[in-house]
């Protein structure tokens, strides 16, 4: 998903990192799966809770930290007065790395990308 917002001077760039749903129809990624919201929250709460970090394309070393984090679910939204045709994670993430920071000012890196693992299995959508 794109960066929506740079914060040039603290170095946090904001956005989607995963929608699931999209006007209540899930979204396929660029793999052909569908992330469930409820997969989706618990891969974040277990990022959140014991990894934190950012690399380039899942690998080599930490370029970056997630500093903020945050699950928007269609119950989520409305307990908190607001609505919105998106179901997803939105992060800011900090850089730390200069090479990268300039390629994200250069628009080469101008979306996030979750990694993971899991097993996948046929939903009836």
């Amino acid at each position: 998903m794109s960066i929506l917002k740079i914060d040039e001077e603290q170095r946090i760039v904001y956005g989607w990192a995963s929608v699931s749903t999209f006007n209540g129809e899930y979204i396929v990624d660029n793999q052909g799966d569908v992330i469930t919201m409820d997969v989706l929250s618990k891969a974040v709460n277990d990022f959140m809770e014991n990894v934190r970090i950012g690399k380039v394309m899942h690998s080599g070393g930490q370029t970056g930290s997630i500093l903020h984090s945050f699950l928007i679910t269609k119950d989520i939204s409305e307990a908190l007065g607001f609505s919105t045709d998106k179901e997803g994670w939105i992060v800011g993430y900090k850089v730390y790395d200069d090479e990268v920071w300039k390629q994200v000012k250069d628009g080469t890196f101008a979306a996030f990308s979750i990694g993971g693992a899991g097993q996948k299995e046929e939903l009836d959508l």
